[in-house]
């Protein structure tokens, strides 16, 4: 991670080497911190176009045709996916060169039992599941099972019920609950190749089913062996090729006490857990379209953790720390990471829910 935006001669070296770049970013929780984690050249425009359904596509034609050779980079969040694929073939229309989420993989990411007929598909090891289409014919006996909205994310609506009791609606599906400890894994593919980031800790399932992003994330973790690690790589690289992933995508896990990957969710579009990765790892995360170097397994370079927060946002690159609905903070050790986030001037307003 860059401490502080480039300075005015690095932007003009790498502005000798490629065209300018219209990020059109989406998610409205990048707002604040976006500008720390790319690295923007001469020429270069961000455009925070926002989360509605609609989006006025006149300004990024006005900047496009203003400067001849810019590519558009779209950065979508979960309700975008759609409507961003619509505003990226417009624009292709429109003789623009666009990197975004390809509608393949958007349409997984949208719909949960799309997604999951697609692990099954391709042999990606997943929980047993059903869904109200398939006649129930997906699980056997009465298992402890986790409902899911099939359209839904950051866990709204998830409860855990029986089979037998769950009624699941149309707009619901269901996996059987297993143990274990979770884990995601970043991945960034394009025409040049596959970055694949170090796995981030999210802790151990609970019947309770505290969300992840309402617990502590390490990355990278020190309990995590090199064998497991390299599973984790190794399947998130074929989930991303499978998929037609285009630019970022997150995998989540689960790890069995016997060893066991299981596939949870695949999530074609900006996550939670992609600022600690680039944090972890050092790299202009939102540049990646630009550093064909930052290809293959990236390693950790740093030590990063994550819990929730609930004060105002802020950004406080000399100490390595980020904060908007979670606190993020960077340090060489995860000694130093403790530190800052029980000892740090952040303390106060922070709420935790483990």
């Amino acid at each position: 991670m860059r401490a502080r935006p480039a300075s005015p001669p690095a932007r003009a070296r790498r502005g000798a080497e490629r065209p300018p770049v219209l990020h059109v970013v989406a998610p409205e929780s990048l707002r604040s911190w976006f500008p720390y984690f790319v690295d923007l050249g001469p020429g270069d425009r961000v455009v925070h176009v926002g989360e509605r359904p609609d989006t006025d596509l006149e300004p990024l034609e006005a900047i496009l045709a203003a400067a001849p050779g810019t590519t558009a980079v779209i950065h979508s969040s979960h309700e975008t996916l759609e409507r961003d694929c619509d505003i990226a073939d417009l624009l292709r229309e429109a003789g623009h060169a666009v990197l975004s989420q390809s509608r393949a993989c958007a349409a997984l990411g949208a719909d949960k039992v799309a997604m999951k007929e697609f692990f099954d598909r391709h042999g990606f090891a997943s929980p047993p599941w059903t869904h109200p289409g398939d006649g129930g014919l997906g699980l056997l006996g009465d298992p402890l099972v986790v409902v899911k909205g099939r359209h839904a994310t950051q866990s709204h609506g998830t409860r855990l019920a029986r089979r037998a009791q769950c009624r699941l609606t149309e707009d619901e599906l269901c996996e059987v609950y297993v143990d274990g400890t979770e884990y995601s894994v970043v991945v960034y593919r394009d025409e040049h190749g596959v970055a694949v980031f170090p796995p981030v800790w999210k802790g151990d399932t609970s019947q309770r089913l505290t969300p992840p992003w309402r617990r502590l994330r390490l990355c990278p973790h020190h309990a995590l062996a090199a064998d497991a690690e390299g599973r984790l790589r190794s399947v998130s690289l074929a989930v991303a090729e499978a998929a037609d992933a285009a630019g970022h995508i997150e995998i989540e896990y689960l790890v069995t006490p016997d060893g066991g990957v299981l596939v949870l969710e695949i999530n074609p579009r900006i996550a939670g857990t992609m600022r600690l990765v680039a944090m972890a790892t050092a790299v202009p995360f939102f540049s990646l379209h630009a550093r064909p170097d930052l290809r293959g397994d990236l390693p950790a370079a740093l030590c990063a953790g994550e819990l929730p927060y609930s004060g105002p946002a802020f950004n406080d690159p000399s100490a390595s720390a980020f904060a908007t609905s979670r606190l993020t903070v960077g340090g060489r050790t995860f000694v130093e990471v403790g530190e800052k986030l029980e000892l740090g001037p952040w303390l106060r307003p922070l709420s935790r829910t483990a």
